[in-house]
């Protein structure tokens, strides 16, 4: 019995290995045009695993591939041209699995290559040009793409629902949009492609899948592409030529020189990382957030580039100090909250803020000029407070977008000072609108919005209020003033310097109201609002004591301070650790035109405090810089950047009695009288 089972066992075996002999043996090598004269017949009359060699030539042709077989010039790209022959198709479409493509020169289709439904095929060394897609790829996976020349297409090469796939040593230049562009895909291995001139480096509308891919030895414009990946702390290599970070915390991206790429520096569920003083121009994507919260973003130079800065569904990041200028949208929000933008430069772009169905954010202390619109926003609520908008079309614009606070503003030498188109419920106050080409505030089917205590100077026609338009020009509740020496309780609209009213009883309200088309503001000012309320007395200058304030050691401190308000100080006081004589041995506080500087005379009397040498008047959004050396252990506050109650103190750098630098360290400080 068991003799037969080996007999029956070694007939099987003895079958298989005559069969795949048999298949082997079978497999023809049919030439084009000898054996057929388009590539197309050839394919037809093969059988799988055939392969097919074409000779020398140009062949007009659109070819279907639904059989496993190998494709290969006889004498390279250079000497093998398919050229396709209806420019809607697909120069080679293939539809089988273990396909091999390799030698030709590829160009004039819909896709040169096209990998529909395909696995397992290898497309190598063909010089591929002017497609639509370079090399496509459709719900495929495991294929090769290697030592391939794709170049001037539309799309370079294009992954749609495709996983698995080794892209690697290709050459990608010179395609309109996308070198690599991944959309809905993962798992891919991107690997020592060169990548120059694209508009897109790589590419991808899906931030979530990028921390699937294998991205490695990259180059875009001749310097290298740095991947980043569930990455926690860092600094990314000067040599940057882009930068793409994936679910990573705590990078430093810094000093960079990046331009002409897709996305400059791209950033992707990440949080606390930082990107300072990189020069960020011409690319589709200057600095790019995704999904991304607590980064900060201070200091670079941001130009030239189709969007400058862009957030999208991003929350609680810092946009500080950067110039920001000559790109479509300066900085572009999209379902973003509770970030701040301050301090930035933003000009000669299309849009300087562009606000789309965000809220909550604060936009402060900008300058925002030479722009087509100053700030837009679009379904949004937000705070606009002390920015200086000036020789814009549109200073700001408000679109369907209601709730909002604008204060504090100086909005001159503009089209239009203020937009209100479909809004309403927006609080406008304290600003100052002047000299604008048209009209200081202009307000189309916008009602209920409170519009009071602003100045509005010089504008060729102050006000205009379409038949729709029903708004509040006055506040909502009585207020105590002081105009002419004396005080009054009442309520306060706006300055307008073309009002022609008298104020007989000399209140500082005229005696009639101030006609706005179909409105009318009923309590109009005499005198520029600032005038109806007494100084206030200087505030001071107060960082307060850390949460954390270890680890701290003494050092000198250099950094600067921009106020929101006026300051008068006379000393400067530190906090100092528990148990510790903490405290500042000098500092010097400087402008453009004068410095004033303060010793410590050791620890007798009040020595926590040291006294300047002049009285020191810090103007509001001034730039002063700061020198501190410090003593013992003082409280550090751990931040580039600090903002308190009345301004902005920054670090540049602390270097610490043992030398070592950081940029993140800032003596907890009062700056008082």
């Amino acid at each position: 019995m068991s003799g037969n089972i080996k007999h029956l066992v070694f007939s099987v075996c003895v079958a298989f290995v005559l069969c795949a002999f048999a298949s082997v043996a079978s497999a023809r090598t049919i030439y084009v045009p000898d054996d057929y004269e388009k590539i197309q017949w050839a394919v037809d009359n093969a059988s799988a695993g055939d392969t097919i060699i074409v000779r020398a030539g140009v062949f007009h042709e659109n070819i279907e591939v639904d059989k496993r077989l190998t494709l290969r010039s006889e004498n390279g790209s250079e000497n093998c041209i398919v050229q396709a022959v209806d420019s809607h198709g697909d120069v080679f479409h293939v539809t089988a699995d273990y396909v091999n493509i390799s030698g030709f020169t590829i160009r004039g289709g819909d896709d040169g290559i096209y990998l529909d439904h395909a696995e397992n095929c290898n497309i190598t060394n063909n010089n591929i040009s002017n497609n639509r897609h370079g090399i496509s790829l459709g719900a495929s996976s495991n294929n090769s793409i290697t030592r391939n020349n794709v170049s001037n297409n539309n799309c370079g090469i294009f992954l749609f629902s495709s996983n698995k796939n080794t892209i690697t040593s290709n050459s990608i230049s010179n395609n309109e949009y996308e070198g690599i562009y991944l959309l809905w895909s993962s798992k891919n291995c991107i690997t020592s492609n060169t990548m120059t001139n694209d508009d897109v480096d790589i590419g991808g509308d899906e931030l979530q899948h990028w921390n699937t891919h294998i991205i490695e030895n990259n180059t875009v414009n001749g310097k290298p592409l740095y991947y980043f990946k569930d990455t926690t702390g860092g600094k990314v290599p000067e040599d940057a030529g882009q930068v793409i970070l994936a679910n990573c915390t705590g990078m430093l991206v810094e000093n960079l020189d990046i331009r002409n790429t897709d996305v400059g520096i791209e950033i992707g569920f990440s949080s606390q990382n930082t990107i300072k003083n990189n020069n960020v121009l011409n690319n589709r994507y200057g600095i790019s957030l995704g999904y991304s919260s607590n980064n900060t973003i201070s200091d670079n130079n941001v130009s030239n580039n189709n969007r400058g800065i862009r957030l999208l569904d991003s929350s609680n990041n810092t946009i500080i100090g950067n110039n920001i200028s000559n790109n479509w949208d300066g900085i572009d929000l999209g379902l973003s909250s509770n970030n701040t933008i301050t301090g930035n430069s933003i000009s000669n772009n299309c849009y300087g803020i562009h606000l789309l169905d965000s809220s909550n954010n604060s936009i402060t202390d900008n300058t925002i000029s030479n722009n087509e619109d100053g700030i837009f926003l679009g379904g949004s609520n937000n705070n606009i407070t002390d920015n200086t908008i000036l020789d814009n079309m549109n200073g700001i614009y408000l679109l369907y977008s209601s709730n909002n606070t604008i204060t504090g503003n100086n909005i001159l030498n503009n089209w239009d000072g203020i937009e209100i188109f479909f809004s309403s419920n927006n609080i406008i106050a304290n600003n100052t609108v002047s000299n604008n080409w048209m009209d200081g505030i202009y307000l189309h089917n916008s009602s209920n919005n409170t519009i009071y205590l602003n100045n509005f100077i010089n504008n060729t026609k102050s006000v205009y209020s379409s038949y729709d338009s029903t708004n509040i020009w006055n506040s909502t509740s009585q207020m105590t003033y002081t105009y002419g020496g004396r005080t009054y309780t009442n309520y306060l609209g706006n300055y307008w310097s073309d009002y022609t009213g008298s104020d007989e009883d000399e209140d500082g309200i005229g005696d009639t109201p101030y006609s706005i088309d179909s409105d009318k503001d009923n309590y109009p000012l005499i005198e520029h609002f600032e005038n109806y309320f007494l100084p206030t007395q200087a505030k001071i200058f107060d960082t307060g004591r850390p949460e954390n304030p270890y680890p701290s050691i003494s050092g000198e401190f250099v950094g600067t301070i921009k106020t929101n308000t006026k300051i008068i100080a006379t000393k400067l006081y530190t906090y100092a650790c528990e148990g510790t004589g903490g405290h500042t041995e000098y500092a010097l506080i400087c402008n453009s035109t004068w410095c004033a500087e303060a010793k410590w005379e050791g620890y007798k009397g009040d020595w926590m405090n040291i006294s300047f040498n002049r009285t020191v008047i810090l103007m509001p959004y001034e730039t002063y810089n700061i020198t501190i050396v410090t003593g013992s252990y003082p409280h550090i506050h751990h931040t580039h950047s600090l903002k308190t109650e009345n301004g902005w103190i920054n670090c540049t750098e602390f270097t610490d009695a043992n030398g070592n630098k950081y940029e993140d360290w800032i003596p907890a400080i009062k700056l008082w009288s």
